[in-house]
Parts: structure tokens; C-alpha cells; sequence
């Protein structure tokens, strides 16, 4: 059954060679041979159930992957959490209840209400019903020899060990479950591509690569290279999520929605000779990611909308097309090889965004109509009450030219070579053609030109530190919220036990007012009479349980992770993103008909707590760090900039030009960052240079809306500055992550400069 299966997936991923960018059909046909359901078929059933099991089955996927976790009384049972919280009605930590009373809770009402009485299954439950029938994947949730050893005994008396994929974590444990379970495949679930290596030469058979490591081209080639497989995550199962992934001739693929990804593969096996034609006809494209595709009711128009097309006439259903993201149209340019012909919609509302720049007619770029009010989408696919329908336009290009300057709304239609387009009706040829239209001025380009640091030249350390303290006057008259009140702190409450340190919450005052808060966390393990080394976090974008306790955010609890670690902590709630709420774009448009905004209260609020921290009996003044991801990078570069006590600086997520970033950028980012008085002067590379000669540490991943490349651009221009006022050229480092704060990095870094706690 199985070698049926991947029969069949092989059939339906044949018709996406001609999208495939590198490697051959063939190869690409081969390379497939697992479609995981990511814990059972989680799109349509709730996850890690039999529900979910059963309906992937039904779908045809090769495997499962499920999550395995120990009761309280030492049975094995699915659920991906660690608390029952989401996924069940139950609460608080799932080991701390026994398997009976894990049996007794609810866990698929959360999901449908057709759902309610799906219960959590045992490990045992789960192997039966997918024996025979479909892989199973182990997404071991524990470590240690007695629950590896309860695992392999429940697979050998419930399951089948061949078909029993084993996800392992460590080599450690690689080598463990090679013991136990000899016969069954191994995943590496890696901590980070540097680890490649020691996986393979452990011998575990495939190594899974975050789609984020992909940028780094080396990656691939190194896991093919070494003999192993390669597993990919998808999610979705659209075509814009998988194509790119099968460039990589990925051996597995997990996704959630398994029924989506069928559906890609299908229309992809119906689209194969229409792809090719495309290739044919085109040269290279650019802008957003283009999919090819087909003209017909009911297909979908947009790659990101659940839009489908309606009505269209019969002479172009069943052409060939792109498919790009909706709102992205002006992005895309087409150049061709061949003489071709394109089929758009345009015009199809009044919002502008469907029209051509300046309001301008198709005409005037060159199309000419083909048909008037012939198509309709389910976009706009009504106006008063009745159908509404966009005229078709028609233009002809010649071998290198290209198409560009459409609006950010379109529709392709239809992509034909010049032959096939004369057997159109309305089509006539040279009639249309792009038309050279003058260019409007580039605000964007204006603003993101290259343009040298606002720093003066210096010939001696006392010029150095006298245009540093004038900065900081200057920022402080500018940019930092001037409270006028009397400013006063007290504490809140009690201590709350944390186990491994105490947290106390401060309120902060302004004419009996409360402004904001923080919180103090102070090491189980601190002496009593000895000062220790401080760490300041700021938050970033979120609420501040996300640096106080939520380690799966992407600010990864922080501020209690260097608690653990000894460090006494402070950590900022940012005002406007308290608990039940966000009102911090309420806030920005406020203060900005004074030329404040919403930071301007985070730097004053910042400097009120920098105040108290160093007031604080229990800090070592000479060893006080600061550091945050995101707004609360900015935050920890803004604070080491305007306050010289601070001794060493980790900035993640957020440095590099704001020009080049935030500008170019600004759909990744939110806009509350355009700090009205922030530049030209206070641009974050100039920042930096407040800071030196202290040791700053930089961290961009990927994901970031700074990118890595921007930040070693920035760190290359501010690094003889640096150096010639005496310090050294910042630290940097890319974790191979998502957009979210890198620990280990900051951790290595305070624990060099202002040293670990005793």
C-alpha cells in the first residue's frame, strides 16, 4: 500500500517540473517519498487525535507525526503542549494528571463543536489504529533512558518498528533509540544547522531544515552531499509554500493541511504542458513569487485570498497564467524570450488600487480592450445588488521586453505565444505594446539613498566625548516624552515565588498618576551583602509575559531566563501593550502633533527605570547590561546610547539603516517605528557610535526586518569610528531563527563583559 501511495504522489509531482527551478523532473519525481500529516490531518480534525489519524489516512498520506508526553501514573499519550490549555478543556501542566483523568477531558470541541468528546490517545491507541495503514512519526517531547525505553516497548507490542519513525533531538539520543529500536528510521529534529554533521555521522537517516535556514545556499547540498535525506515543513499545502520547498528536492514534506496539498499536486499535474508553454515564452521574472496556473471558473485568482474566478469568457478558460499575491501586482515584471501576448483585468473597483498609476488608463500603457464587462471574481463580485463584472485588456510584447508598472491589483488572465493569441476574438495584433510612460519621482529612492554618518570629524577622545554628550542633550530635548509631574516609584504586592528567583512588580507615577511598570527578579542564589551583575530587558512588540514567562514567544522569557542564570533583572513593560489590550498606535497619534510619539515614552520610561536600577543597592553599577529583540533592541541601543553607566549592550532583531529597513521594508514592520526627529542624526548606526567604546553586541537572524546583510553593512561603516574612539568592533552574530530573541548568543556575550554571577 505504502509503495502505491508514493506512486501516486510521484505522478502528481511530476507536473511541477516546469516551476522547479533547479534539479531535473525526474530527480524531483524521485526525491518525494514521505507527505506527513503534521499531528494527524490538523486542518481538518483536531490535532493529535484519532480523528485526525483516521482523516489522514482517508487523504493518502504516507505518515503522522505525533507528539508523545508521559502522564503522571507513567503512561504515554499525545499532545504537542505541554499544558492542556489550547487543545483540551483541562488546565495547567498535562504530566501532572494521571492517564484516567487525561481520558476524562474533552479534546476536540476547541476545535468543532462536532468534535466534543474526542479524547487524548495513548500511544498504544495511536499505533494501533495507523498499523499497516500509514507511517508513523515520534515527536519525542522527553528525554531520558526510562521514557525511551516506554516508548520503543509501546511501539514493539502496539506498532510496527519499521514504520516507526523515531524523531530524536540529540545524537545522544539517536543513539539510544538505534538500540531500542533498531529497525526503525531515524528524523533529526537538529537545534541548528552547525549540528548537520554529528546527525549524520550518528547515522539518522534524514535531518529535517527550517525553511527559514534556507537562505543559506550551502545547506542542501551539504545533507545531500552526506547521504542523508532531506525533510522539509510546510504548513498550508498552497502552491507559493510548496513550490519553493520542492526546489530543494525535499525527500519528505510535513504539512498541516493535507487535503490543500493534494489539491496543489492535482491542478500541478493538470497545469504540467501549461507550465511548459510559460517557460517557452518566458526569459526570467521578478518581483513577488510567481505560480503558474490556468484560467477557469472556479480557480483561484490570488495566491494569498481565497478568491476564485467566476465568470470568464470560453476563448480563454483553460490559457495559461501566473498566479502572484494579491496587492503585489506592481512588484512584478515579466520579460520574454519569445513574442508573447497578455490577457489582464484592471479597473475592477473604485479604491484605486486596481488602476494604473496617476489614475491613468490601460490605454495609456499601451493595452487595448478586448472585452467589455466579461469577468467576474468573487473579489468584487458584486456592486448594488448586482453582478459586477472588469473588461479584459490585451497587450503584445516583443523578445526582450518587459512587463512592469502594472497597478498592485490585477488580474492575469491569460499568457499566449502570438499565434495562439490571433485565434482569440478582440484580439488584433499590432495594436498594443508597452508604452514608455515618464517616471514619477521616487520618494523611496530619495530616502534610501546611501548617504554618509552624521558624525563630525575627530582629532582627539575629549571632541569624541564632547560630541557624544551633545548628542545625548539633544535626543533628550527631541525625541524623549517631557513628563511634568513628580515622578515616583513603589512596589506592588508581594514577592511571587518564580522557583529559581523572586519577581516583584514596581508601579511608576507621575502626580500620584500611574505611568507604567516593571518588574525586578532577583536570583534565589543572590548573597546578601554582595552586589551582582544586572541585566535591563526590554520588551519588544507584545505583551511582557512573553519576557517574564512565555518561553515559546519569540521573545523566548529573557528577563527570567537570566534569573536562572544568576543575574539580577529588570524588565519594562512598554506602555500601551498592558494586558487586555493595545493602544499603543493610539498613543503614537497623539503625541505626534507635538513631534513625540509613542517611543518618546518608552525613552522616557527607559531613562526614569535606568535611574532606579542604578539607585538599586543590589546592582553592580559597574556591570549593568541591556538588551531586547525588536522594539526592545532598539530600546537597549537607545539606553546604552544616553546612559554611559551602562556597561555592555545586545541589540537583536533591529540594527541596521532605518532608511534602508524601515523604508524599504515597511510592510514588516510596524508603523510606530517611523520615530518622527529620529533622523537623519539618530539613525541607528550613529546610535551605535553613542555607545562606544563599550562592547556592543548585534544580532539579526533572516527573518528579521533587518536583515543580516544590512547590519554587517552598518557595522563595516561604524567600525573604524569605533575602533579610533577605543573600543571594539561590534559583535555579530545570525542565528539561524525565526524573528525572535537569541539567548544563547546574549547570554555568551554579558557572561564575557560584564561577567556570570557567583
Amino acid at each position: 500500500m505504502r509503495r502505491h501511495v508514493c506512486f501516486v504522489l510521484a505522478i502528481c509531482l511530476s507536473t511541477l517540473q516546469s516551476a522547479l527551478v533547479s534539479g531535473s523532473p525526474a530527480e524531483t519525481v524521485q526525491q518525494v517519498q514521505q507527505i506527513i500529516a503534521h499531528r494527524g490531518a490538523s486542518s481538518d480534525r483536531p490535532e493529535n487525535t484519532l480523528a485526525a489519524f483516521r482523516q489522514a489516512i482517508k487523504l493518502k498520506a504516507t505518515a503522522v507525526e505525533i507528539d508523545v508526553r508521559t502522564s503522571k501514573d507513567g503512561e504515554l499519550f499525545l499532545l504537542h503542549d505541554a499544558k492542556l490549555d489550547r487543545t483540551t478543556n483541562g488546565k495547567g501542566p498535562a504530566s501532572e494528571l494521571t492517564m484516567s483523568q487525561l481520558k476524562q477531558l474533552d479534546a476536540g470541541a476547541w476545535f468543532k463543536e462536532e468534535y466534543r468528546g474526542e479524547q487524548i490517545p495513548t500511544l498504544a491507541e495511536a499505533l494501533e489504529v495507523c498499523r499497516g495503514k500509514i507511517d508513523v512519526l515520534l515527536d519525542l517531547k522527553e528525554q531520558g533512558s526510562a521514557y525511551a525505553e516506554a516508548v520503543a516497548k509501546t511501539v514493539r507490542e502496539h506498532g510496527d518498528p519499521q514504520h516507526t519513525i523515531v524523531g530524536v533531538r540529540s545524537v545522544e539520543q539517536a543513539q539510544l533509540f538505534r538500540k531500542l529500536l533498531p529497525q526503525s528510521p531515524q528524523l533529526g529534529f537538529i537545534p541548528g544547522p552547525q549540528e548537520i554533521d554529528a546527525f549524520a555521522k550518528a547515522g539518522v537517516e534524514t535531518i529535517r531544515l527550517w525553511p527559514r535556514w534556507l537562505v543559506d545556499e550551502s545547506l542542501v547540498p551539504k545533507v545531500h552531499r552526506l547521504g542523508v535525506k532531506l525533510h522539509l515543513n510546510g504548513s498550508t499545502g498552497k502552491p507559493e509554500e510548496i513550490i519553493p520547498l520542492l526546489q530543494h528536492k525535499p525527500d519528505w514534506l510535513l504539512v498541516d493541511d493535507v487535503a490543500t496539498l493534494m489539491a496543489t499536486l492535482k491542478e500541478h499535474q493538470q497545469n504540467g504542458k501549461i507550465s511548459a508553454k510559460l517557460d517557452q515564452l518566458i526569459d526570467k521574472t521578478g518581483g513577488p513569487a510567481l505560480v503558474p496556473g490556468i484560467s477557469r471558473p472556479n480557480a483561484v485568482s490570488f495566491l494569498n485570498r481565497d478568491y476564485k474566478m467566476l465568470e470568464l469568457p470560453q476563448e480563454l478558460q483553460g490559457q495559461p497564467r501566473y498566479l502572484f499575491d494579491g496587492g503585489s501586482g506592481n512588484r512584478v515584471e515579466i520579460t520574454f524570450k519569445k513574442p508573447a501576448v497578455v490577457f489582464a483585468a484592471f479597473e475592477y473597483n473604485n479604491t484605486g488600487a486596481w488602476s494604473f498609476p496617476q489614475g491613468r488608463s490601460p490605454e495609456d500603457h499601451g493595452w487595448q480592450l478586448l472585452s467589455k464587462d466579461v469577468y467576474r471574481g468573487s473579489s468584487n463580485d458584486r456592486l448594488k445588488d448586482k453582478p459586477h463584472f472588469a473588461s479584459i485588456y490585451f497587450c503584445e510584447f516583443n523578445a526582450g521586453q518587459t512587463l512592469s508598472g502594472l497597478p498592485p491589483w490585477w488580474l492575469c488572465l491569460a499568457i499566449t505565444d502570438l499565434k495562439s493569441a490571433k485565434q482569440i476574438p478582440g484580439f488584433k495584433a499590432g495594436t498594443s505594446g508597452p508604452v514608455k510612460t515618464q517616471p514619477t519621482f521616487s520618494y523611496e529612492a530619495e530616502a534610501t539613498r546611501p548617504r554618509p554618518l552624521q558624525v563630525p570629524e575627530f582629532k582627539n577622545s575629549q571632541q569624541w566625548s564632547q560630541w557624544q554628550a551633545e548628542q545625548r542633550r539633544v535626543f533628550q530635548q527631541q525625541l524623549v516624552f517631557p513628563y511634568r509631574g513628580k515622578i515616583e516609584i513603589a512596589p506592588v504586592g508581594e514577592d511571587v515565588d518564580r522557583g529559581t528567583f523572586r519577581q516583584r512588580e514596581f508601579a511608576v507615577t507621575n502626580d500620584g498618576q500611574r505611568i507604567f511598570r516593571f518588574f525586578r527578579l532577583t536570583p534565589r542564589s543572590a548573597p546578601h551583602k554582595n552586589t551582582l551583575p544586572t541585566i535591563v530587558c526590554f520588551m519588544g512588540h507584545g505583551k511582557v509575559n512573553q519576557i517574564l514567562e512565555d518561553r515559546n514567544s519569540y521573545q523566548h522569557a529573557c528577563a527570567a531566563r537570566f534569573a536562572e542564570q544568576g543575574y539580577l533583572v529588570y524588565a519594562m513593560e512598554n506602555v500601551g501593550m498592558e494586558p487586555g489590550g493595545d493602544r499603543h498606535h493610539e498613543l503614537d497619534h497623539l503625541l505626534r502633533l507635538d513631534g513625540y510619539s509613542w517611543y518618546g515614552l518608552l525613552f522616557a520610561h527607559q531613562q526614569i527605570l535606568l535611574q532606579h536600577v542604578f539607585a538599586d543597592q543590589s546592582v553592580n553599577t559597574k556591570k549593568v547590561g541591556v538588551t531586547g529583540v525588536s522594539t526592545g533592541g532598539l530600546l537597549a541601543l537607545s539606553a546604552a546610547a544616553f546612559e554611559p553607566r551602562v556597561a555592555a549592550t545586545s541589540v537583536q532583531g533591529i540594527f541596521g539603516s532605518m532608511r534602508v529597513s524601515f523604508i524599504r521594508d515597511r510592510h514588516r514592520h510596524c508603523h510606530c517605528g517611523a520615530i518622527p526627529g529620529l533622523l537623519p542624526q539618530f539613525d541607528l548606526p550613529e546610535m551605535a557610535l553613542l555607545v562606544t567604546p563599550r562592547p556592543l553586541h548585534i544580532s539579526n537572524a533572516v527573518a528579521d526586518g533587518f536583515s543580516p546583510a544590512e547590519a554587517k553593512r552598518c557595522i563595516k561603516l561604524i567600525a573604524p569610528l569605533y575602533e579610533q574612539a577605543g573600543g571594539e568592533t561590534p559583535e555579530f552574530s545570525a542565528p539561524p531563527g525565526r524573528h525572535e530573541y537569541a539567548f544563547d548568543e546574549a547570554l555568551k556575550f554579558f557572561t564575557k563583559t560584564i561577567g556570570k554571577p557567583e
